[in-house]
């Protein structure tokens, strides 16, 4: 009984604190130590009452960093459940595996459990799924959209709930929101003045789904990379719809000697298309992607490209998403994207007509 008395005296202690304004939202509490010399009681005792805090909603434990303040505002109504919404073109792509593993990860550590539903390139489908998660009271989303504009009405759907969701890998440039993705300006600038600097002056951009602002952002940092070296940019270095035979005529004639294909999953296609008409990579032609598909070392010709952490990605939008639940950011228009690095492989190579 007296024990009992003890944890309850511990825990009514922080809740006042809670509930008079002394610690706030996001608050980190003191750590165990501390609160055994305040309270003068074992660490049993405040576990146990660190542990009850967090049962009910007020405090969030998060391992090796801490236990935190809830929001009140919230608390009462949370299932602790986020919904992870992927319209993927291919459900086998490792780059989706990686993702969840991060989300799922960083969900763990705030005690929220992750439910991933499919919806392929279907709006009905993906509208569906996200009705699907507001039954089931989820806390809020991650989705990664096919089309973040044609998908506006599927996100206003969670928007008249008041529910945060956070975008990953795309969105909508003209369409404020909580973003996760990779540096795509960044990454672009790197691979371009990689092929510059073998050489290269007659570089293409190659698109695979120009409408997605990602790759617009790719694009930007080769144009950018491009002119920062005096080489001229028009409409022609975008090849957004390949003709294959043509693109050949043009390598065999030196009118190209490098392709920036704005995904693996682009380069990949080209090179076999070249491959077949007889064009050699990287003699006669530079391939360069973007991604680092997990199979790109494995090709005939090992693919040079830039690097993106799929399961950093998937951790920053957990992350971002919870604090959005817990109230620490608010306002819908926060973007964090993570680091990329260039990764040369075999299919490119200093420039012989240079």
């Amino acid at each position: 009984m007296e024990n009992e008395l003890k944890y309850e005296t511990v825990k009514h202690a922080i809740l006042n604190q809670i509930h008079t304004g002394e610690l706030h939202t996001g608050d980190k509490l003191p750590n165990e130590e501390d609160y055994m010399k305040l309270f003068n009681v074992s660490g049993i005792t405040i576990r146990k009452a660190l542990t009850e805090l967090a049962n009910e909603g007020y405090i969030v434990r998060i391992k090796r960093k801490g236990s935190f303040v809830n929001n009140p505002k919230i608390t009462e109504n949370q299932s602790h459940l986020i919904a992870l919404i992927l319209s993927a073109e291919d459900y086998y792509d490792s780059s989706y595996m990686k993702i969840i593993k991060g989300a799922q990860r960083m969900a763990a550590e705030f005690n929220y459990s992750l439910i991933v539903e499919w919806s392929n390139e279907n709006l009905a489908i993906e509208q569906a799924s996200i009705q699907k998660m507001l039954d089931r009271n989820v806390d809020g989303f991650l989705i990664y959209p096919f089309d973040p504009i044609k998908s506006i009405d599927n996100f206003k759907l969670i928007e008249q709930r008041n529910i945060p969701y956070v975008l990953v890998d795309r969105y909508n440039l003209n369409r404020p929101c909580y973003f996760a993705g990779c540096n795509n300006h960044d990454g672009a600038v790197l691979a371009t003045r990689e092929l510059i600097r073998l050489k290269h002056t007659k570089i293409k951009f190659a698109g695979y789904h120009f409408f997605l602002n990602s790759e617009q952002e790719r694009y930007d940092g080769y144009c950018s990379a491009m002119r920062h070296a005096g080489l001229p940019v028009n409409d022609d270095n975008l090849l957004t719809s390949i003709n294959y035979d043509s693109l050949a005529e043009s390598i065999l004639r030196h009118d190209i000697t490098a392709l920036f294909c704005s995904n693996d999953k682009l380069a990949v296609k080209v090179m076999k298309q070249l491959h077949e008409r007889g064009i050699r990579i990287p003699q006669d032609v530079s391939i360069m992607g973007f991604d680092d598909w997990d199979n790109s070392r494995d090709l005939p010709v090992a693919l040079s490209t830039v690097k993106q952490v799929f399961e950093e990605i998937g951790i920053n939008a957990a992350n971002l998403l919870i604090n959005a639940i817990l109230g620490k950011i608010q306002g819908g228009n926060t973007k964090v994207l993570s680091g990329v690095s260039l990764v040369m492989r075999d299919s490119t190579s200093e420039n012989p007509y240079s």
